[in-house]
């Protein structure tokens, strides 16, 4: 009778420990589930919007179909910024983007950018950000390649990527998508390669 009790109640124990075990983990998943964070972006110039800002943007419009809706996102991510922001872009020159990068540089975030030389190589928005003493790095031979990545990482918590490159015409002309995501099994590796790209090119004079 005292074996079978004892047998049980090891059981009881075992079962309870497993149960614990099993609960810690379950809201350990839950905890980290609830922290992580993907927003998705898609651009569709064929959805047309009844906004008043088609061509033009506007960070207070509600319309969920609307490019400025979505470049908003964007907006606050790198507004978020409390230490550093590195940008791997194949071409700038969406203004309200570079305004708000530059302001993010007033403020004394650390701004590195890697730009490829293509045709928007001396875009205004280039020649801004070069002025205010911003870092911009580029890709000196272009000949067989171009530096096409389209990637940005604010203070290493969040990732901007997709097939956007921060341009007018992506923005409203064109059909595109953008992650902004805090996992931090796809900012590792993009911050690695971010630090390989920028050993790889020049600062532009």
């Amino acid at each position: 009778m005292m074996g079978f009790m004892s047998d049980t109640l090891t059981t009881w124990i075992c079962i309870s420990c497993i149960s614990s075990s099993l609960t810690f983990t379950w809201l350990n998943y839950r905890k980290k589930r609830t922290n992580n964070c993907t927003k998705v972006l898609f651009y569709n110039p064929i959805n047309k919007t009844t906004c008043s800002c088609l061509h033009s943007f506007n960070i207070k419009c509600l319309s969920p179909n609307c490019s400025s809706s979505k470049t908003r996102e964007i907006i606050l991510c790198l507004q978020s910024a409390r230490k550093s922001m590195d940008i791997c872009m194949f071409a700038i020159s969406n203004e309200p983007i570079a305004n708000e990068i530059i302001a993010a540089h007033k403020r004394g975030i650390l701004i590195r950018i890697i730009v490829s030389n293509c045709i928007l190589f001396e875009s205004d928005e280039i020649k801004n950000l070069k002025r205010t003493g911003i870092k911009i790095k580029y890709q000196e031979n272009y000949n067989s390649s171009y530096m096409h990545h389209k990637f940005a990482i604010v203070d290493y918590i969040w990732l901007i990527q997709g097939s956007m490159n921060w341009t007018h015409q992506a923005t409203y002309g064109n059909w595109e998508s953008s992650i902004i995501t805090n996992l931090q099994s796809l900012i590792i590796p993009f911050t690695i390669g971010f630090e390989k790209t920028w050993k790889k090119t020049i600062l532009i004079p």
